[in-house]
């Protein structure tokens, strides 16, 4: 599974610097996924620790919304439902503070360290 996860990082990675984000997003997300199963839960904790293990031992800094990208895909080809979330914030200087994090339900999954921070923009999947 990390083997997949940092396949699927790099290959998001590249893609969100040369393609739009509505196209990745729209791409990511189309057709339908199947009945989530009574162990979604497991396989999206085994999911988080794959993405999680490649982004700490890769020399490749990855931001969240590569690392979001892959959860979500790595869930998708298992059948299980989630949700990308797309908040901002502004920093002490006034800045605007972009993250992506991913939902199992009303629980994060991918990026969940500060999601409580942003206040909510847009949510694909």
């Amino acid at each position: 599974m990390a083997a997949e996860a940092l396949v699927l990082l790099g290959f998001f990675r590249v893609c969100l610097a040369v393609v739009p984000v509505h196209r990745i997003v729209g791409s990511v997300t189309r057709g339908s996924v199947g009945e989530a199963t009574a162990g979604e839960l497991a396989v999206a904790m085994r999911v988080r620790w794959a993405v999680e293990a490649v982004v700490r031992r890769s020399p490749v800094r990855f931001v969240c919304f590569p690392q979001t990208l892959a959860g979500y895909a790595m869930l998708r080809r298992r059948g299980v439902a989630s949700t990308m979330v797309y908040g901002v914030k502004r920093s002490p200087e006034s800045e605007l503070i972009a993250h992506t994090w991913l939902m199992l339900g009303e629980r994060a999954v991918v990026g969940s360290e500060c999601a409580g921070e942003f206040a909510e923009m847009e949510r694909w999947g």
